[in-house]
């Protein structure tokens, strides 16, 4: 029978049963290991095509600022990103063992996804047994948009599985409390923040799983002082560094920014998480356990949601780390049922995330096909074509010129016509170019416009004088239309002057090849 410690409704594990002859070791069961089944389903859907999709903006982001030397890291964090500064170091320093391949730079990752579902089956076990355990592993690993964390070369798969593990810490100290174990807790549960300071907000599950009298100044004390580093970064970054969220709209109770659509999609495809979260509030108890994982899966979206009305601050990637404490409220309702009727739930959610599941994994599955730029420019070019790219899109201005430098050979380039200084040097994240843009294009017969947005003339809307001049001067001859690409070849009109013909579109920005 499990023991209590007085003033904690945590369950001390089983000791073993007296009449097992010692003689002869028990067998074991999976369910006697229920982390295994959902660690080996998660290794296997991590390493599922983990380098096929292109990268994608952010993580062309991580890469090329992990590469930088020591000083020119920190002269961009001093302009951009610096709450993300924990994490390209950490990459700086893999990458420079590695390499940076698409499956070197996110293997970090994808070996986080796999321990965080271990650590979650176990944490499952812990409160409300084996059975519980294995459930929680199993719907958290076959969860689309963990799987995209997964396999995304972003520090959100390391923060989540620091967040999982400092919370199996938790437990094992407040079972049996002592200075080592809270020493492991605290810095768990600091490197997590330091990766995602939204995480923070943690504590409050942590405050109900470490509450008996016995535990309550000494936890609070810790966790106090873990956290301080990452809130502290996160405070200047957000006084400093504003720029970095202003790409972000208000939500409103309505539409595409709705709160009930944007809470709809945080596990990924809407059926995928409504069948979570009716789990899970079908699961909610007035027992503390319970609530604790409440306050880790359902709290913080809540939370950020309703300050995302009247802040612009709500992503979702900022509320990666609720994930396990979803998918364990969701397995403590599971467990509720017969195992039948538990396996039938869960292989209704893999069949609702299937689709998802596929599409992530695809080439151009982390949402921009940054591969086709070789297919596109690479037999078409010329000596003397030139580049003008778009870097005024809200959100990843940058990715146009990664994505060349990423995907087109050196020698297949066309020479970029406005560039003075790269990306990423001087302190600044955006190339320096030229002001003087008829110059510095000069007598260019063709013109190949990248950009990350998708307007209908792709020479409109670009920044620094380009929208002009390439209106007078050039027509559109052919475009082509991925996600999150737009690549488009110019004709330069003859003696400044041309009728304008309607661009042949290769390709449409919605399909998905």
């Amino acid at each position: 029978m499990a023991t209590v410690r007085p003033g904690s409704t945590l369950p001390s594990p089983q000791a073993p049963s007296a009449t097992v002859h010692p003689s002869v070791p028990p067998r074991r069961r999976p369910v006697d290991l229920p982390w295994a089944a959902p660690t080996l389903l998660m290794a296997v859907l991590a390493a599922w095509y983990l380098g096929r999709p292109a990268l994608w903006a952010d993580e062309l982001a991580s890469v090329n600022a992990a590469v930088l030397s020591w000083g020119g890291l920190r002269e961009l964090l001093n302009e951009t990103d610096l709450v993300l500064a924990p994490y390209y170091a950490f990459l700086h320093v893999w990458t420079a063992i590695a390499g940076t391949s698409e499956v070197a730079v996110r293997l970090p990752s994808a070996v986080a996804a796999v321990g965080t579902v271990g650590v979650t089956a176990t944490i499952g076990a812990r409160l409300w047994g084996n059975r519980a355990g294995v459930l929680a592993g199993l719907v958290l690993a076959v969860l689309p948009v963990f799987s995209r964390f997964a396999q995304e070369a972003r520090g959100y798969s390391l923060a989540i599985f620091g967040f999982a593990l400092a919370t199996l810490l938790l437990l094992r100290w407040v079972e049996r409390p002592g200075p080592a174990r809270l020493a492991a807790y605290a810095v768990a549960l600091g490197v997590a923040v330091l990766l995602l300071p939204f995480g923070a907000m943690i504590l409050a599950a942590h405050a109900v799983l470490a509450w008996p009298a016995y535990a309550r100044w000494t936890w609070l004390v810790s966790a106090g002082a873990a956290v301080l580093p990452g809130v502290a970064l996160f405070t200047v970054a957000a006084s400093t560094q504003r720029a970095q969220i202003s790409w972000i709209p208000l939500l409103g109770w309505a539409g595409k920014n709705g709160v009930v659509e944007r809470a709809l999609t945080v596990a990924g495809p809407i059926a995928v998480t409504a069948t979570l979260v009716i789990l899970g509030l079908l699961g909610v108890r007035r027992e503390r356990r319970v609530l604790a994982m409440a306050c880790w899966g359902l709290l913080p979206i809540g939370l950020l949601l309703a300050a995302g009305m009247v802040a612009p601050i709500w992503v979702s990637r900022y509320v990666a780390f609720t994930l396990p404490g979803l998918a364990l409220l969701a397995a403590y309702g599971l467990s509720r049922l017969s195992v039948r009727q538990a396996t039938a739930v869960v292989a209704l959610l893999a069949v609702f995330g299937a689709a998802n599941n596929v599409i992530i994994r695809r080439p151009d599955g982390h949402t921009q096909a940054g591969r086709r730029i070789a297919e596109i420019i690479g037999p078409r070019l010329r000596l003397d074509d030139v580049a003008v790219y778009g870097d005024n899109h809200p959100s990843i201005p940058w990715s146009p010129r990664d994505i060349v430098a990423r995907y087109l050979p050196a020698g297949q380039t066309p020479r970029d016509a406005l560039m003075v200084s790269p990306q990423r040097t001087g302190g600044h994240l955006l190339a320096v170019e030229c002001a003087d843009v008829a110059g510095c294009v000069g007598a260019a017969p063709r013109i190949w416009v990248i950009r990350a947005d998708d307007p209908s003339d792709p020479r409109d809307g670009l920044d620094g004088g380009k929208t002009p001049f390439l209106l007078a001067t050039y027509t559109v001859g052919e475009v082509w239309r991925y996600p999150l690409l737009t690549v488009a070849l110019l004709d330069r009109k003859v003696g400044g002057r041309g009728r304008e013909t309607k661009a042949r579109v290769l390709h449409i920005s919605g399909e998905r090849g």
